[in-house]
């Protein structure tokens, strides 16, 4: 089945023309802070998804996200909620305040939050980054398989197909794996690591282990 992955990390204009052969970008807003006027350049026959960069030390604030969102967004374009890493609560007052204020931004579920958002039309899965990848597996699966999921999901952080295959909800992620900043990702040229981002063909797997616990 088609899978999405978002080259993530774009706040160069060089970075801007190396991940150009790939449609679909993930934009941080605390990564570009102001709006370069070579991005709107890009941003043509595009598909994106905004993002406030909480992840990042010294994020935007809640109101500047807006603030940008209004003044750059496209109507178009997909943007998540503003939220706040390790704190649910915090993070679901959030959405309800942008939904408040008129915005239908993609939820954000993070550990320990409220699983009706899996739900809604489409939900981001935050938090795995920092995990084991095998918490990553337990936290997914418990995720895919121990709830109804009827959100078209986006798996934040996440690029490789082994996190993909075993959920069917799953269509979409993001990476910055792509841009060369360590030994790790110089192993490839970023055309090579951009094989891997774009339109993907990921078929559904599901775990065999768990079919056969449903099954018993």
């Amino acid at each position: 089945m088609k899978r999405f992955i978002y080259v993530a990390g774009v706040n160069r204009k060089h970075l801007a023309a190396a991940a150009d052969t790939c449609p679909y970008w993930l934009l941080s807003v605390t990564l570009l802070r102001k709006y370069p006027s070579w991005l709107a350049g890009y941003l043509q026959r595009r598909t994106v998804i905004w993002d406030p960069g909480t992840f990042s030390e010294d994020a935007v604030a809640y109101h500047r996200y807006r603030s940008y969102l209004d003044r750059y967004a496209r109507s178009q374009d997909e943007y998540l909620q503003y939220d706040e890493i390790g704190d649910p609560e915090a993070t679901a007052w959030y959405l309800q305040d942008m939904r408040r204020h008129g915005y239908d931004p993609i939820p954000v579920l993070q550990p320990g939050g409220d699983m009706q958002l899996l739900q809604e039309k489409r939900v981001a899965i935050g938090g795995t980054v920092p995990m084991t990848a095998e918490q990553r597996r337990a936290y997914l699966d418990h995720l895919f398989y121990d709830h109804e999921v009827r959100a078209s999901v986006h798996i934040l952080g996440m690029w490789k197909s082994e996190w993909f295959e075993p959920y069917e909800q799953a269509i979409s992620g993001d990476s910055t794996t792509w841009i060369p900043r360590s030994e790790y990702n110089r192993r490839k040229t970023i055309e090579e690591w951009l094989q891997g981002y774009g339109e993907q063909w990921i078929p559904f797997k599901p775990r065999t282990e768990l079919q056969m616990r449903m099954v018993i």
